[in-house]
């Protein structure tokens, strides 16, 4: 296996140096503690960190990740870099001024828990998750399959795709299910109250869960991009608006065909 370093010790950092049994690092030095008493090998220092280090993986916010990125790259020239950020097009310009002959693949593996920070982080997070890998101009064939193998070892298959795309499917896989999740949570809550706790079931927790999320990540998706999201949004309001009319004119053939329409899509992009 490579040796890997992880830079950030949350829920992603956190789970990927357990799986990859690598070297950890987080800024915090009581994020660092929590991650020794996980049996994560840290160190005090980024330096100290990276040296040695084959792969150096930046987990930290999106906003963060560039200078981060231009850090590293001084610290080790030789490694191969990637990163986790849920946004790539930045991430993938900011790249494109690291030092020649430095290699970088951008990252974002497609996996969470309801949960948030290094208490939660676990080496079976990515088993059966995709992985998306964003070539740049840092970027060679090599260290793209290094990269591949690399999320292979931890259960996840990797899914090779550019920054404008990933940005673009990002909207409706990630930022607008958030969006609605959290619509949904506002107007039961608001129209039903305390009541739910003792009736709410599967159907209701489990579209509201990704609603309980950090306020610092919940900003960051729904900034991603604004206009893409609010197009988004907009679709939904459309396609609920058809619902409402259906409802009110009690039209049975329109209900049955949206309906079954919904759960032949919903089949699609099903995994396998």
């Amino acid at each position: 296996m490579k040796r890997v370093a992880v830079i950030g010790l949350g829920l992603i950092g956190g789970s990927a140096a357990l799986a990859l049994e690598a070297r950890g690092y987080d800024r915090n030095p009581e994020s660092r503690a929590r991650a020794n008493a996980k049996g994560i090998r840290t160190a005090e220092t980024l330096a100290e960190t990276v040296a040695g280090a084959e792969i150096v993986f930046a987990a930290v916010p999106t906003a963060e990740t560039s200078a981060l990125l231009q850090e590293i790259a001084s610290l080790a020239p030789s490694a191969i870099l990637t990163d986790a950020a849920s946004l790539k097009t930045p991430v993938v310009e900011a790249a494109s001024t690291l030092p020649d002959g430095i290699r970088f693949v951008g990252g974002h593996p497609m996996a969470g828990s309801r949960l948030y920070g290094i208490e939660a982080a676990t080496a079976q997070l990515f088993r059966g998750r995709p992985w998306i890998l964003v070539p740049t101009a840092r970027s060679d064939d090599s260290a793209v399959d290094v990269m591949s193998e690399l999320v292979r070892s931890v259960g996840s298959h990797p899914v090779i795709l550019d920054a404008e795309r990933h940005d673009r499917l990002m909207t409706w896989v990630s930022h607008l299910p958030h969006a609605v999740a959290t619509s949904l949570a506002r107007a039961a809550g608001a129209r039903v109250g305390e009541g739910l706790r003792d009736l709410a079931g599967p159907g209701l927790l489990e579209t509201t869960r990704i609603a309980d999320r950090r306020l610092e990540f919940a900003i960051e998706l729904a900034l991603a991009d604004p206009e893409a999201l609010a197009n988004a949004i907009d679709a939904v309001c459309g396609e609920l608006a058809a619902l409402a009319r259906s409802l009110r004119r009690h039209d049975d053939v329109a209900l049955r065909t949206f309906f079954a329409e919904s759960a032949s899509l919903r089949r699609t992009f099903e995994p396998d």
